[in-house]
């Protein structure tokens, strides 16, 4: 009796976001696959066909080395790769590559069949051979993508940005509150189930893109565009599983490298993530990454400035205290209101750099600081107090603030809680906000008090990409000095951003407010 082997089929696709002739021409040189795909061990070039070539190949999957010659054939005007195996560890291997236009780029699908042609043997692992196959033919499709999408960024080292531009912004939920709002937005009837099931499922979720801004014009005649994405998770889910919430930032910044963007903007704790993981985000994405933290301490310095001059309140006469003055925003202001202000108290979670802070700001500003792990020491007889601190809830309580205190809440989520109070005898607003020179209606609660106010982090991406310096500006704990404060406050300017008005969540602090609490703070004095 003959035996028979049985067919096994295959047919994946992907939708790559490069033109179709790209791809193509990119599957035409099979050779170069071993450089970027990591299954195909050799490819090499035995000779030349009327209609294509002719290789031999070495991959292994899983363990599984695989080897054989095929021919290949290129039906141009079709966009059409077909393959034919000749000879090697398969009894039958044949199949094609087809690419058609799509919206969003390029759809290439695949489809094989092969024989296995061991009797009884390939009846038992047909199917794992198959699903390694199929795993094999997407990790090369997630290749050609990545090698495609990645290709213009390794030319900006050389001086050219041709196929990348605008902008795109990672954004998280701030809170399970704040998810659920959102979540309500896209369906009113939406019923809320268990908080622990909707973190879980949440946490599946990968990162996707939420809105286009489809042109972006500063006064200065700038346009830029861009895309806000969303970076799945809630804050407190760094403290429970950091890498988690790393992988969800590359693949965010991945995404943003499928658009072509110049540069993504990490926003709230994404760029904690990258403060803490930068060296390994910086070996998976090629996109230039900016934290956005220097921009957000350039306002939040202004911030002060401002709300000062409204109090009469002389920056050499005040005791300054920075919550969180060993992180990237925190150390960046301490930096440049050291010399400025009558004493400067530091907090942070950690002696050692709180030490290691204070000895760098006695070399550079010739001040000595005073450091503490305490908050509400730190508070408790400070003038101006800015709060930056990570961290997923309110750590600072409204009644440990001394009256006529100035009070800058940078941090995201807030360091202070935004539920109401009966004190009205201190001025607080959220610091790090710029006021944008065009609104951006995202058409749902983002957190933010109006549509032309936008959080620093996320506008040093706009600034930069307006500019067209795709470049890595704010990365790295402790880059933050003063001469990158002065220089991005000034590119924001000359594009028309500046400091938004006071708000405390969206509430406007108003004038005749900030006269009240001036009264207050100048009988104390």
């Amino acid at each position: 009796m003959s035996y028979t082997s049985p067919l096994i089929e295959i047919k994946i696709s992907k939708i790559i976001p490069a033109r179709r002739w790209k791809i193509l021409r990119f599957l035409m040189h099979p050779t170069e696959f071993p450089k970027y795909m990591p299954n195909v061990k050799q490819c090499t070039l035995i000779g030349k066909t009327k209609a294509g070539i002719k290789t031999g190949w070495k991959i292994e999957l899983d363990g599984l080395p695989i080897s054989w010659v095929e021919e290949d054939t290129f039906v141009i005007r079709r966009s059409t790769l077909l393959f034919r195996l000749i000879e090697g560890d398969l009894q039958e291997f044949s199949g094609q590559w087809v690419l058609s236009d799509h919206p969003q780029g390029t759809l290439v699908e695949v489809q094989a069949a092969l024989r296995i042609g061991i009797p009884e043997v390939e009846k038992l692992v047909a199917e794992t051979v198959k699903e390694k196959i199929e795993r094999n033919f997407l990790s090369m499709l997630e290749a050609v993508e990545n090698r495609l999408t990645t290709r213009p960024y390794e030319q900006l080292s050389k001086g050219t940005s041709i196929g990348i531009g605008g902008f795109a912004i990672l954004g998280h939920p701030y809170n399970l509150n704040h998810l659920i709002g959102y979540l309500k937005h896209l369906n009113p009837d939406f019923k809320m189930p268990s908080a622990d099931f909707l973190a879980k499922i949440y946490d599946l979720v990968p990162p996707y893109k939420m809105y286009d801004v489809q042109e972006f014009q500063a006064p200065s005649g700038k346009k830029t565009h861009g895309w806000f994405i969303i970076c799945p998770f809630v804050p407190m889910m760094l403290d429970v599983d950091l890498q988690s919430v790393y992988t969800k930032v590359v693949q965010a910044c991945k995404v943003a490298q499928r658009f072509g963007a110049g540069i993504v903007g990490l926003g709230g704790f994404t760029s904690i993530v990258a403060e803490r993981l930068g060296r390994e985000l910086a070996k998976e994405v090629k996109i230039p990454v900016t934290t956005g933290n220097t921009y957000t301490a350039a306002l939040a310095i202004e911030g002060i400035e401002k709300a000062a001059g409204l109090m009469e309140l002389d920056l050499a006469q005040a005791k300054m205290a920075i919550i969180g003055g060993t992180g990237n925003i925190g150390f960046g202001c301490a930096r440049v209101f050291a010399s400025r202000v009558k004493s400067l108290t530091l907090t942070g979670r950690h002696q050692e750099k709180l030490a290691n802070c204070a000895k760098l700001l006695k070399e550079e500003e010739g001040v000595d600081v005073v450091t503490t792990t305490d908050n509400k020491e730190a508070i408790i007889d400070a003038d101006l107090v800015i709060a930056c601190a990570s961290a997923h809830s309110s750590i600072l309580d409204n009644k440990n603030f001394k009256p006529g205190v100035i009070i800058c809440d940078v941090a995201y989520p807030k360091n202070i809680s935004y539920f109401a109070t009966d004190r009205r005898d201190m001025l607080i607003f959220s610091g790090g906000l710029a006021q944008l020179p065009q609104a951006i209606d995202m058409g749902f609660d983002t957190g933010l008090p109006a549509t032309n106010t936008i959080y620093g982090c996320f506008a040093e991406s706009i600034i930069l990409s307006l500019e067209e310096r795709y470049e890595d500006f704010s990365r790295g704990l402790g880059l933050i000095t003063k001469e990158k404060i002065t220089e991005i406050r000034q590119i924001a300017e000359r594009h028309g951003f500046k400091l938004a008005p006071f708000y405390w969540g969206k509430r406007l602090v108003n004038h005749s407010e900030i006269e009240s609490i001036a009264k207050v703070a100048a009988h104390g004095r």
